[in-house]
């Protein structure tokens, strides 16, 4: 019978050149950066569908 080995990989001697703090650092760094043209581009896509909801709840309470 063969003896069971394990598949997953030994990381025990792997160094990394950052910290977990120098990573949470830059990619907060990086969402600072992007984080302005990703709320631009939402509100090109959100704001006429707001400007709908808003506009179509005046005209129905006109209507009523």
């Amino acid at each position: 019978m063969e003896t069971p080995t394990s598949n997953a990989i030994d990381f025990s001697g792997v160094t990394l050149p950052f910290s977990v703090t120098d990573l949470v650092g830059s990619g907060n760094a990086l969402l600072g950066i992007v984080g302005t043209f990703v709320l631009l581009g939402l509100a090109f896509v959100l704001v006429p569908k707001l400007i709908t909801l808003i506009r179509n709840s005046f005209s129905a309470a006109k209507g009523r």
